[in-house]
């Protein structure tokens, strides 16, 4: 059983590493940059599919887990899952980048999600399923406010066990689902910047 969760571990790591963008910078070029800041926005039609995250939201208002996903639709269950998705996706960049990127030409990134969707334990033990990002990344020159570096349309995947034992394996074994598919797009783009 161990082999398998190796097995689904390893495939995930393959699964998200599928980039499509293109890098224009050469590797002296990346150099010269050093991270100032990252932000995160979300498009305006951006989907949250976050069951964990509702239930949190719906628990902070005294609310049943049976009311969450109503609780959740409304304004400040919004604004509270899109900060929190906010707060873990500028922390996974910054610890990511910011060893990495210590030149002298000021850089921040601007992300913007588009939809991410983390799949239920329910889900994953009736019919399946994975958790999955998707969002674009801007590289943009700090002093100008040009963009540098689109990282535009990109998809990060982590692997979620399926049926019961995939589901008791994960809860096991793994950390949160946001967290690593969150780390999964974080180090894809560090690894497609740095030619790594």
């Amino acid at each position: 059983m161990f082999s398998r969760l190796i097995a689904v571990a390893a495939l995930g790591l393959l699964l998200c590493g599928c980039v499509t963008a293109s890098n224009t910078l050469a590797p002296d070029q990346v150099s010269t940059l050093k991270l100032q800041s990252v932000s995160v926005f979300f498009q305006p039609n951006a989907r949250i599919w976050w069951g964990d995250g509702e239930r949190a939201f719906a628990a902070l208002k005294g609310r049943s887990a049976l009311e969450a996903e109503e609780v959740a639709k409304t304004e400040e269950g919004q604004l509270y899952l899109r900060g929190t998705i906010a707060a873990k996706l500028s922390q996974a960049f910054e610890n990511s980048l910011k060893d990495e990127l210590q030149g002298a030409r000021p850089v921040r990134l601007e992300i913007r999600v588009k939809d991410i969707e983390i799949a239920s334990a329910a889900q994953r033990i009736l019919i399946g399923g994975h958790h999955r990002l998707t969002a674009d990344v801007d590289l943009v020159d700090a002093r100008s406010g040009a963009v540098v570096l689109a990282f535009s349309e990109q998809n990060a995947i982590a692997q979620a066990g399926q049926g019961i034992g995939g589901v008791l394996l994960d809860s096991a074994f793994l950390g949160e689902p946001i967290d690593r598919v969150i780390q999964n797009y974080a180090t894809q783009y560090r690894n497609w910047l740095l030619r790594k």
